[in-house]
Parts: structure tokens; C-alpha cells; sequence
């Protein structure tokens, strides 16, 4: 039987961080940072397997890409990004404070688990709903935006279509 962590997907609530060794013996060998956000107290830190590319593909992935182009980017929308949308609802202070805690999206905020939040303080459980509240927002203002331009694809399809049928008529009328 499966546990409720194998089936939710336990390891997508967790921040990874792939890096370079830049100091000591094993300088520009590459170590994987692994925490749950909130828990400051328990991070695996080591150097990094076979295993690890496998289990965590998109960080790994992204720190390719980072080495690649030397670019940092984040997978998800990033908070500053939310305060920016929305700073009513988040303020730079918080930001930092989640830093700290090594939340870096809105997405790891809005799925945090209760006692990821304990770690936040008061008015953990209710930056969470807010979190929620703003990706349903942009969630819908995308789908929205797709919807009216599938719209207007349709309208176009449609006078091509007319266009198309008013050519075929011009020939010669049927046998009657």
C-alpha cells in the first residue's frame, strides 16, 4: 500500500537547490541543498548522486540551464513578482522573511503544508490563502486571455470558410 506521501507527491514541497563547491577540497564539484520550506533545522547537503538527477529532474534541469546561461531564474512566479501584481497583499518584509525560510514562489507558499507555515509565525496560514487567491486570479486572467484569442481565431476561421464557400458557388449552376 502507498503512503500519502508517495501518492502527494512529497518531494515537489521541497526547495532543492543544485550548486557548485566554490571553496576547500572539493572546489567546482557539484552538491545538492535539500529542505523543506519553513524547516531551517533539517537540510541535506552533499554531493550530488545519480539519484538526485533522477528524483529532483526540473531543478536539476534548471541548474543547467543556470550554468548554461548563467541566468537566475526561478521555476514558478517568483514573489517580487506577486508583490509587483499585488502589494496589498504581500509586503518586502514578508518577502525576506520567506527568503529566509527558503520560499522562493508563490507556488511553494500557496502548497505549503501547516507545519511548514508554523515556521512563518502568525499569518502564516493566512499569506497561504492569499497566495492561493492570487494564482486563481492569474490562473483565470491567462485563461481568459487564451480564451478570447481562440475567439478570434474562430472568427477568422469562420470568414475563411465563408469566403471559400462563396467562391465555390460562382461556377456553373447544377443539372436540374
Amino acid at each position: 500500500m502507498a503512503l500519502d506521501s508517495d501518492i502527494n507527491n512529497a518531494d515537489s514541497q521541497l526547495h532543492v537547490e543544485f550548486y557548485l563547491r566554490e571553496d576547500g577540497p572539493s572546489a567546482g564539484q557539484t552538491y545538492v541543498r535539500i529542505q523543506a520550506p519553513g524547516d531551517k533545522t533539517n537540510v541535506v547537503d552533499q554531493p550530488l548522486r545519480e539519484d538526485h538527477k533522477a528524483r529532483f529532474p526540473r531543478q536539476y534541469l534548471h541548474f543547467q540551464i543556470q550554468q548554461n546561461e548563467g541566468a537566475a531564474s526561478t521555476i514558478g512566479t517568483p514573489l517580487t513578482d506577486w508583490f509587483k501584481a499585488a502589494p496589498e497583499e504581500i509586503t518586502r518584509d514578508q518577502i525576506a522573511e520567506l527568503g529566509i525560510l527558503k520560499f522562493v514562489t508563490v507556488e511553494q507558499l500557496a502548497l505549503a503544508s501547516d507545519s511548514q507555515l508554523q515556521r512563518v509565525g502568525m499569518g502564516g496560514v493566512g499569506l497561504r490563502e492569499r497566495a492561493r487567491m492570487y494564482l486563481n486570479r492569474k490562473n483565470r486572467q491567462e485563461s481568459s486571455a487564451e480564451l478570447e484569442e481562440t475567439k478570434a481565431q474562430l472568427v477568422a476561421l469562420q470568414q475563411q470558410m465563408a469566403e471559400l464557400l462563396a467562391e465555390k458557388r460562382r461556377g456553373r449552376p447544377p443539372k436540374e
